[in-house]
């Protein structure tokens, strides 16, 4: 598998029934499956071709722990852990929106709107884990939340870059900011846009923060 993907399979806890949303080709549920990681796997995914992709890619000794099912969300289907990732973060909200059962614990890679996930996970959920990998071109944030009956609050920052990486920031994650900050550097030296300069005051905090000059 690749970097991602180990990475999403290793913030998964045990557990007696896994939902793969968005599964692609299977590769998380699969694995999950091999290592003893879920007892169960809902195999979920809006495209019929992608769910006979994990279908075929599903050795058939997991034939009777495995659930393959078209959908576009969680709908009602159970399950106590739920991987949602490689989608925009505005379709992982409405995905947690509409479940009639949300998981209590879930990983999440939104590949956009991370900051409106953390938002919305703020309500009925404790963000446990907020970090960043890379697979050396691309940078990817890694959401753990577990259910909790209290609101949470986090900062504007924790909102912006997530708890993890700011307290116990990878090599990843700053280089992350570097970019970021070259990149609207360069924005802001052919044009005056007030969002790049909030959005660099932001990643120039975030750097201070966690050390990250380079």
């Amino acid at each position: 598998m690749s970097k991602r993907l180990d990475k999403l399979l290793a913030l998964v806890g045990k557990c007696e029934v896994l939902a793969d949303v968005g599964c692609d080709h299977g590769y998380v549920g699969i694995e999950a499956l091999r290592t003893g990681k879920a007892r169960r796997v809902l195999f979920v995914d809006v495209s019929g071709l992608s769910l006979d992709k994990a279908r075929a890619n599903c050795p058939q000794e997991f034939a009777d722990r495995a659930r393959f099912v078209c959908r576009d969300g969680l709908g009602d289907l159970k399950a106590d852990c739920a991987v949602i990732a490689g989608m925009g973060g505005l379709e992982i909200i409405s995905i947690l929106d509409r479940a009639q059962f949300p998981p209590p614990y879930l990983v999440l890679q939104p590949n956009r709107n991370p900051r409106e996930v953390r938002d919305r996970l703020c309500e009925g959920y404790d963000i446990t884990y907020d970090g960043m990998t890379s697979d050396g071109k691309i940078f990817y944030n890694m959401i753990v939340a577990e259910r909790s009956d209290k609101t949470s609050d986090l900062s504007l920052l924790e909102r912006e870059f997530g708890k993890t990486n700011l307290y116990c920031p990878t090599e990843d994650f700053r280089l992350y900011l570097n970019k970021e900050r070259a990149k609207l550097t360069k924005i802001l030296s052919g044009c005056s846009d007030p969002k790049v300069s909030d959005r660099l005051a932001l990643v120039e905090r975030a750097l201070s923060a966690v050390g990250g000059q380079q």
